[in-house]
């Protein structure tokens, strides 16, 4: 019986990424990414890492990491929402990820629910992506990264909207968004925004809706790109958790320069998530 409903769980999960229900398939299988019902006690940051991991992290203040597919996740924190992106990525088999660990150090914070709506709301906050700039290695200089970004009502009319707000009372265990976002390297493209909240930890899934090109190469299909981000509340400091799985041609050329678009693009995320706080 535990058998049957472990496989039948897994298969509503693969009908329902399938079919494009992010928002039903939580119902069916709850125990993927929890249920953020309580706040729960904050934990202290090495609790959420090997101890050889959090001696990295806590020396530089970040890791990253390159993996094909079949190598997996290397560096998830020790969480529930973290486990639930690590099966997601097991099942979606992409051949490359790009994994990348930050700590924003900060006291303590006072009051851990606000601290995390506040969290919710920067996730939410779309637009605030339109001008933030990254690295370009084949330039050598920073560039922009979206000319453009922001809500849109719906793929067929494209009506512009404003950022969402967290709405009152508890975080809901899942909601979704789309936006469009045009981007100098890789166009502009329509995107699925999943937001998914727990009492210690929000995720944003990005996923492509457009194929994506290179300089008018293809590279990409719909749902070729899937950008993970997770913020985890821990005593001590906010740990920011990014990893983008992608289907990439096998040239490469075509390979490298996407590897090292991720990787930079990694960094300027995680420096306006860095810059959102500090506001």
């Amino acid at each position: 019986m535990k058998q049957f409903a472990s496989d039948s769980c897994r298969l509503t999960v693969h009908l329902a990424r399938i079919l494009f229900f992010p928002l039903a398939f939580a119902a069916f299988c709850p125990g993927l990414f929890g249920q953020p019902l309580t706040p729960s006690k904050l934990p202290a940051i090495s609790s959420l890492f090997s101890p050889a991991l959090y001696a990295e992290l806590a020396a530089s203040g970040k890791v990253v990491r390159t993996a094909a597919a079949k190598e997996g996740p290397g560096i998830l924190p020790r969480h529930e929402g973290a486990r639930g992106i690590g099966i997601l990525l097991a099942e979606e088999k992409p051949n490359l990820l790009v994994e990348a660990l930050y700590m924003y150090r900060r006291p303590k914070p006072a009051d851990p629910s606000a601290e995390l709506r506040a969290l919710y709301a920067t996730f939410l906050s779309i637009s605030s992506l339109e001008g933030i700039e990254y690295y370009s290695a084949s330039r050598k200089k920073m560039r922009t990264f979206y000319a453009e970004s922001y809500r849109i009502d719906s793929l067929e009319s494209r009506l512009r909207l404003p950022d969402p707000l967290p709405p009152p009372g508890l975080l809901p265990p899942q909601a979704q968004y789309f936006a469009y976002q045009k981007d100098l390297t890789f166009g502009a493209n329509i995107y699925q925004c999943v937001y998914r909240a727990f009492p210690d930890a929000v995720i944003l899934e990005s996923i492509n809706l457009t194929g994506l090109s290179y300089y008018g190469i293809p590279v990409m299909g719909p749902k070729g790109l899937r950008i993970r981000l997770m913020v985890i509340q821990a005593e001590e400091a906010i740990v920011f958790y990014a990893v983008s799985s992608a289907d990439v041609p096998s040239m490469a050329i075509i390979r490298d320069k996407v590897e090292e678009s991720i990787g930079n693009r990694t960094a300027a995320l995680y420096k306006w998530f860095e810059e959102r706080q500090k506001k």
